[in-house]
């Protein structure tokens, strides 16, 4: 079985853009399910049930859990091993990382990416992780450029602890930018599918939240 696990700013992302029908279209397509973790779930649909400006938002994705497009973790793994889990990699995560003079942590990510590369852990599957967060994507593949980018930041020395960032080395990503261009390439969109949509749907997720730049996003409309 072959799973996508959806970070809450994933889903975030498309819903602030109104693309959230465009995940029931790639289901249809794919063989396999979109997990969501409980933690991501309290996220995307609890709270935002209980806040008026938010509310809207929560009932479409309740209503993409209740029609089975979205699914929970808990059908595959276990609640109890999954916030095990989620704990052991946030604190290896968030020790991970010091300032050098003071030995302070650095908290790198929060208890929804961890849920998620959590379950990736458990679940024995195939599977990639849909996260627009820069951060939880550079522990994994590029480490010692978030290492540079902290000290830049905080105008101090950081040290990071190898030994801990061997946990990450194995998880695989993909931005809802991502996700948009494989829908756009199988020409899921109901507009007229040229590179004016693409534009559009790539930039429009980029100014509500998703990591992506101006030159990945242009090397993405050449690829079409």
């Amino acid at each position: 079985m072959r799973y996508l696990i959806f970070d809450a700013g994933a889903l975030i992302s498309l819903t602030m853009n109104g693309l959230l029908p465009i995940l029931e279209k790639l289901k249809k397509q794919y063989d396999g399910e979109f997990i969501i973790t409980p933690a991501v779930k309290r996220e995307i649909i609890d709270r935002p049930l209980k806040i008026k400006k938010y509310s809207l938002e929560g009932v479409k994705m309740r209503d993409l859990l209740n029609r089975g497009i979205l699914k929970l973790s808990s059908r595959i793994v276990p609640n109890s091993k999954l916030d095990q889990e989620t704990k052991r990699l946030l604190r290896i995560a968030n020790s991970a990382f010091r300032v050098e003079e003071s030995r302070e942590k650095i908290n790198l990510i929060q208890e929804g990416e961890a849920a998620c590369l959590a379950f990736a852990n458990l679940c024995k599957c195939n599977n990639a992780i849909v996260i627009d967060e820069r951060t939880t994507r550079m522990l994994t593949e590029a480490p010692d450029s978030l290492r540079r980018l902290f000290e830049k930041k905080l105008s101090k020395q950081i040290r990071l602890d190898e030994r801990s960032l061997k946990e990450f080395k194995n998880f695989r990503f993909i931005r809802s930018a991502e996700v948009l261009f494989i829908a756009f390439k199988k020409g899921l969109f109901d507009l007229k599918a040229d590179k004016t949509l693409l534009d559009a749907l790539l930039y429009g997720v980029k100014f509500k939240g998703a990591a992506i730049s101006s030159k990945e996003i242009e090397e993405m409309k050449k690829l079409i």
